[in-house]
């Protein structure tokens, strides 16, 4: 006989889940598209800022075949042949040191990141995080935001055993550590389209955020130099894009997530579900 009976869970939020670049520290996300750029010119195949940002938030490594794939008939025109994984691997060993070279310098906290880790604290709630960087990377902005006053209690990045976004295995990592179930009791908050990905896949809800972050790719100064009308638009588009990526929610960044976070809880609470 089937049981119909439903368990469901009201116990509220127990675990954050933040991405780094673009949604806790580096406004704007400009590190690894400046990297990118750097990486793909010494190959001597450029590719442009717009293209680069289509797949932010990936392992860098897949970043880079996703960024061939899209340019491979542009490749073939200037080699005479298509993209391989030794080219890949080429690009990567170019990536790596070109990040490493600016990347503590991009590592402070994001306005309102400082305060936003406290308050969440207060609530009682972990703080995890997840990444498309190196570890080697990763230990530089790890470091530098610490020593800024952001520390999450859990970083993961991707490896050879652990695929990073937008599989939600990053995710699985944080809530092992940090001991935080069911998955629905999380909210991954991220800037890029595979950040919302992790997050469904995942099982648990989402909140994108805009104005700090990839969508926009702009920073501070170049907010305060831009048209206010082209800003308004640009906002707004991004605003959609991780809509239709499926986030449960989309803020302009991490200082406007605490009134998000508190609603969740409260829908947790009474018995809703991602």
């Amino acid at each position: 006989m089937r049981n119909e009976n439903k368990i469901v869970y009201k116990e509220g939020l127990k675990g954050v889940i933040c991405d780094w670049a673009g949604t806790a520290v580096d406004f704007g996300s400009l590190s690894p598209v400046s990297a990118f750029e750097e990486a793909f010119k010494d190959f001597g195949h450029e590719v442009t800022r717009d293209e680069i940002r289509q797949f932010m938030g990936m392992y860098k490594k897949d970043h880079i075949r996703e960024l061939l794939k899209l340019t491979r008939e542009r490749f073939r025109k200037n080699f005479g042949r298509y993209p391989t994984e030794e080219d890949v691997e080429f690009i990567y060993g170019k990536f790596e040191p070109a990040l490493i070279k600016i990347i503590r310098e991009y590592s402070k906290p994001i306005k309102g990141v400082v305060e936003f880790s406290k308050e969440i604290r207060k609530m009682g709630l972990k703080i995890g995080s997840t990444t498309g960087y190196s570890e080697e990377v990763m230990r530089i902005v790890v470091e530098e935001a610490s020593a800024n006053g952001y520390s999450p209690d859990f970083w993961s990045m991707p490896r050879e055993d652990v695929p990073g976004r937008p599989y939600p295995f990053m995710i699985y990592e944080n809530a092992i550590a940090l001991r935080i179930y069911p998955m629905s009791a999380i909210v991954k908050i991220g800037d890029t389209v595979s950040d919302i990905q992790e997050a469904h896949n995942a099982g648990c809800w989402s909140i994108g955020v805009v104005v700090s972050g990839n969508e926009l790719g702009l920073s501070e100064e170049e907010i305060e130099e831009i048209d206010p009308a082209l800003l308004k638009t640009r906002v707004e588009k991004g605003y959609n894009t991780l809509k239709e990526a499926g986030a449960h929610y989309v803020v302009d960044g991490i200082w406007d997530a605490l009134p998000v976070i508190e609603e969740i809880d409260q829908r947790i609470r009474s018995g809703e579900q991602p």
